[in-house]
């Protein structure tokens, strides 16, 4: 018996182009007869007509290699195994290890990024063989407060998430203490229904580092309401003193001191408000604001126009309308409309503020966007965002699949700034630009906030200063000063000669 790639769902509903890349074969297929028990063979089926509904056309190609080596591992080094449901991963793995140990094959491999210069992992097989493993052995559905996990779907409310930045879930691993542990997933609870995903994801880092570091410093403390001053004076000087990886701890701290003051509330503990003092974030120093000059501008859209159209015009429409990529990727096609003074607007929802304002839009932005959403109708049928998430067009383009674009775009084409250096994704820096160029129009600080989305002026100050010709008026009345003790010495240079 063999499963065609022909009769999987993937290759089903790939597109022409899809179907005809060079490394597809629609009829090479996954051989059931290399595995000798029926019922395995059985369970192999099933688990690869799911692959094919997750995976595309030419991941599930790649599938058949590892497929192929892993029936060697079942006959060489397991051969009495009948069912994935009544094995461990560790007997798996164990099996796939010595299988490649014995035919001369790593563990662990290195691999090739198009995004950066290696990455690595388990040897794909023993990736095929977690996979079948966990297929058979799915928890169930559902929220389980006792967890270690928490699956982001399954929490039983409704959370503030950004959708274009998925997280899939929350970890609390790195908090060996179980009441610590117990009391953190009851703070969580309660920040998820007033906070942001993402800053509870920040938050849950800094408890990690927290708990990680009371853990070999102080053992003995078993509960948040036992921390006193004293610790957290000493965890604030090991961070300042040896603590790495960061240039600065202010978040780390500002996010701890979070969760340690709504322990405060929570447990009726008004010692915990005076752990962490106001004194012990430091000022942040002033931002310096970066832009790309006019010709970095032109050597990224050079490339950016070259790669992906859909991708493309993300980009090209995001440095049009200035405003942050979330906004910009989570644009929906309702919200492109002609308004009634028979302009082209597009209504653009700040995730940041939960507000949304009107936009009216150039020529060049119009057309833009009539393509893309062409390009999603005629590609993934009718949807809601005008750029979608590829496997599941429900949802907008992810942020994760510009930075690897990006990414892969800047080291194949060797892209570089002014200063001779690799281009780093930085699509704030559009934003950034946007707001530059305005400031050198002379556009009022009210109007040029109006068009970013912002509430307030306090932010133009940092795009003026980005501008050469504020920066040029700023100091043009010490370079003057400096000009006649330089004209002098070139006269007597002159002189001389």
């Amino acid at each position: 018996m063999i499963i065609f790639i022909r009769d999987l769902e993937c290759y089903k509903n790939a597109t022409e182009e899809q179907r005809n890349g060079k490394l597809v074969r629609p009829n090479r297929g996954f051989d059931l007869t290399k595995i000798s028990n029926e019922n395995l063979q059985n369970e192999m089926a099933d688990f690869i007509r799911h692959r094919g509904t997750v995976l595309t056309v030419s991941s599930i190609r790649s599938e058949l290699g590892n497929y192929n080596q892993f029936c060697k591992v079942l006959k060489e080094r397991l051969p009495n195994l009948t069912s994935f449901k009544e094995t461990s991963l560790e007997d798996l793995e164990k099996g796939c290890k010595e299988w490649l140990f014995m035919n001369g094959y790593k563990y662990l491999t290195e691999r090739k990024r198009r995004d950066r210069d290696k990455g690595s992992g388990v040897a794909p097989v023993v990736s095929f063989a977690r996979s079948a493993y966990y297929f058979y052995h799915k928890e169930e559905p559902g929220f389980d407060f006792e967890k270690d996990v928490w699956i982001v779907t399954e929490i039983p409310f409704q959370i503030n998430y950004n959708p274009v930045h998925r997280v899939k879930s929350i970890s609390f691993k790195r908090i060996e203490q179980p009441l610590i542990k117990n009391e953190i997933k009851r703070i969580v609870l309660l920040h998820l229904r007033e906070k942001a995903l993402g800053t509870v994801c920040l938050e849950m880092t800094a408890v990690g580092n927290f708990c990680e570091w009371l853990a070999e410093n102080h053992p003995e403390i078993k509960s948040l309401l036992e921390i006193n001053r004293f610790i957290t004076e000493e965890y604030l000087f090991y961070l300042n003193t040896e603590a790495t990886g960061r240039k600065s701890y202010s978040n780390i701290i500002r996010h701890l001191k979070s969760v340690i003051i709504t322990a405060a509330l929570v447990w009726e503990a008004p010692n915990l408000d005076y752990v962490f003092l106001n004194s012990d974030i430091a000022k942040e120093p002033e931002t310096v604001y970066r832009s790309y000059s006019d010709g970095e501008i032109q050597r990224l859209n050079a490339a950016i126009t070259e790669d992906e159209e859909q991708m493309a015009r993300a980009l090209l429409l995001h440095q049009l309308l200035g405003t942050r990529i979330s906004e910009s990727l989570s644009l929906k096609q309702s919200a492109f409309r002609v308004n009634e003074r028979g302009r082209f607007v597009i209504s653009v929802y700040q995730i940041k503020s939960h507000k949304s304002y009107d936009k009216y839009l150039s020529e060049d932005a119009v057309l833009l966007i009539k393509k893309a959403i062409e390009y999603t109708k005629e590609h993934y049928g009718e949807r809601e965002y005008i750029f979608v998430n590829e496997r599941k067009p429900d949802e907008p383009m992810t942020y994760a699949k510009i930075q690897y674009r990006l990414n892969s775009l800047f080291r194949e084409k060797n892209l570089r700034d002014d200063q001779g250096n690799l281009f780093r994704v930085g699509t704030h820096l559009w934003r950034h630009t946007y707001a530059r160029k305005l400031t050198e129009l002379h556009v009022d600080d009210a109007t040029i906030a109006k068009l970013l989305g912002q509430s307030g002026t306090g932010s133009l100050k940092h795009y003026r200063k980005m501008s050469p010709e504020t920066l040029y008026s700023e100091t043009k009345e010490v370079l003057d000063s400096m000009n006649p003790e330089i004209k002098a010495i070139m006269e007597e240079w002159n002189g001389k000669s």
